[in-house]
């Protein structure tokens, strides 16, 4: 099954106390077709992608805990085109990174035919999901907000479920059902998550006290003598996809058939995904 996990953060130098209490919400039991890792550092969009199949389970706490960034998108693939680093997700086109669980989406074709040229010849992979993630660019793009750096947080929700609720009705249209899926896209200013019939869960993090990463501990002092370490300015909010376990560290769950919005402020907004 895939998997998907996005962070929003206000000190770059913080990722690993932030995830360090939800890690166990960040551990796939197997990756055989790949993953991949979004982060934003000093204006560039970072992408490390892992076409190849992972031995044993995959640990995203230990692949992002070293990160120095303010924004993270994970995703963990779930076959069905073939293995190879242009089907990896997260995708990227200029500063926007975007990443999607679920079964492969019907009526593709239909939905790459609706992105205008511009947009579409910079596709290199055949997974619909980025057929899926070029038209909501090209809604970004119609609504002359897709090289926004302060686009708001309702105008990108808006081009999310215009593009996710085309999808659904050319699924439908190409055989029946709609396809659960969840979504998690960001321009390192603004993260969408989307949640649509797969489970999602946030946990917002106000301060952390006691830093189980940054506290000095030793197999020689006691928890008694340990020095302890806080981060009271430190606040984050971390979204994760079908979590096969759930830490009981305050998350809560994302309603469906909503589009959950983090701005740079870490205010987060909910909106329909469907009107």
């Amino acid at each position: 099954m895939s998997r998907l996990f996005g962070l929003v953060l206000n000190d770059a130098q913080r990722v690993a106390c932030a995830l360090y209490p939800a890690r166990e919400a960040l551990v796939v039991s197997s990756a055989p077709e790949g993953w991949g890792l979004a982060s934003y550092q000093g204006g560039e969009v970072l992408l490390q992608r892992h076409p190849k199949p992972v031995a044993g389970a995959l640990d995203f706490f230990r692949h992002a805990r070293d990160q120095r960034t303010d924004y993270l998108v994970g995703q963990v693939r779930d076959g069905g085109t073939p293995a190879k680093l242009d089907n990896t997700q997260p995708f990227r086109f200029r500063s926007w990174v975007f990443a999607r669980t679920g079964a492969a989406l019907p009526g593709g074709d239909s939905v790459l035919d609706q992105v205008p040229d511009f947009l579409r010849r910079n596709i290199r992979g055949q997974d619909r999901a980025e057929a899926l993630f070029y038209l909501f660019l090209s809604y970004l793009h119609e609504a002359n907000r897709l090289d926004d750096p302060n686009i708001k947080p309702s105008d990108a929700a808006s081009a999310l479920a215009t593009a996710m609720g085309v999808a659904e009705k050319a699924a439908i249209a190409a055989s029946g059902p709609a396809v659960a899926a969840n979504v998690i896209a960001t321009n390192g200013r603004v993260l969408l998550a989307a949640r649509s019939g797969r489970s999602m869960w946030a946990r917002s993090v106000n301060g952390i006290v006691d830093c189980e990463v940054c506290s000095d501990s030793s197999a020689e002092e006691s928890r008694r003598d340990r020095r302890r370490i806080s981060h009271e300015h430190v606040r984050a909010v971390l979204v994760v996809s079908d979590p096969p376990v759930l830490p009981e560290v305050g998350f809560e769950e994302v309603p469906d058939g909503t589009i959950l919005t983090v701005n740079r402020e870490l205010q987060k907004t909910s909106v329909p995904l469907r009107t």
